[in-house]
């Protein structure tokens, strides 16, 4: 007996081509990582290289999957083993198809045939109320524009100046105990991944704290930068990181943007902030005014 596939399915009021770059460029902003999610400290998911890839906040990388197909805006295929090995790998074809004056996207999970006895266990865990009709919820949730959305436009200019000036080039050696220019990127990139964690909490209604211990960790620094091809490779990463952001922050709601979250805020040894803050003025008012141009002025200075 052939064990059926996992069908499910979400209708979302985008083009085609939005509706496929919302799922694939800014998976990290919509997919629940606090309920499936598989790193301790979640940062980020998005594809690479071939992969669909966990990025913890401290470092480590869980391949989910590989892409097997990739048709633009049409459809991708992934052999899908989150976590295991490729030889454990089902298969899952994500569709999208215009459907009036939006787009259908159908997520079909097949291939269990190999896993044998298993077979209906595994299927089970992604049948169910939790499982991909959860999963498309959140990227339907996302790629519906909320008319009550924050004006980030002031935050997008920031990032924009921001990764500019990096763009520029030109660096000099920075003075003892200070970051270099690929520090400060690295920084800017990994603080963004700890505001993603923030926005999920408050999308699933979790526990939210902001702390920037790891993204000022030298360790954590280094390893983001081993990662990364040179400069060039951290901006591109800082840049999509800062895309998800974004998104995310677009996702919320005008209570949930108020909602007060635990902060605890370092500048080297020194704590600036240990108090809970409207994450309105953190995310968006603090990294548009404060946060983000002081990183701008840290670069200018390294090339002067």
């Amino acid at each position: 007996m052939t064990v059926p596939p996992v069908v499910r399915s979400a209708w979302v009021n985008r083009p085609l081509e939005e509706a496929f770059a919302v799922f694939t460029d800014q998976i990290g902003a919509w997919w629940p990582l606090p309920t499936h999610g598989l790193a301790s400290v979640a940062g980020s998911v998005g594809f690479s290289d071939g992969a669909l890839i966990e990025q913890a906040a401290y470092g480590t990388q869980i391949t989910w999957g590989e892409v097997l197909e990739w048709d633009a805006p049409n459809q991708v295929v992934l052999a899908w083993h989150p976590g295991q090995e490729r030889s454990e790998a089902s298969e899952v074809e994500v569709a999208f198809v215009p459907d009036g004056e939006g787009t259908r996207v159908v997520i079909e999970h097949r291939g269990w045939d190999g896993f044998g006895a298993d077979a209906m266990k595994r299927r089970k865990g992604y049948a169910g109320p939790n499982a991909w009709g959860h999963v498309l919820d959140h990227y339907a949730d996302l790629a519906d524009v909320r008319p009550d959305a924050a004006d980030l436009s002031g935050l997008a200019a920031s990032y924009e100046q921001f990764f500019a000036e990096a763009d520029k080039g030109g660096f000099g050696s920075a003075p003892e105990g200070e970051w270099n220019a690929e520090q400060v990127v690295a920084h800017v990139a990994l603080n963004d991944a700890g505001m993603l964690g923030v926005c999920q909490a408050l999308v699933h209604q979790t526990e939210a704290r902001f702390e920037n211990l790891i993204c000022q960790d030298l360790g954590v620094l280094a390893n983001y930068i081993e990662r990364h091809d040179g400069m060039a490779g951290l901006i591109e990463s800082g840049r999509k990181m800062a895309d998800l952001v974004l998104a995310a922050l677009s996702r919320l709601s005008p209570e949930q943007l108020q909602t007060p979250v635990a902060c605890y805020l370092m500048h080297y040894d020194d704590v600036m902030v240990d108090a809970d803050m409207p994450w309105e003025t953190v995310a968006i008012n603090i990294q548009a005014g404060r946060h983000l141009p002081a990183h701008v002025e840290q670069l200018q200075n390294l090339r002067t």
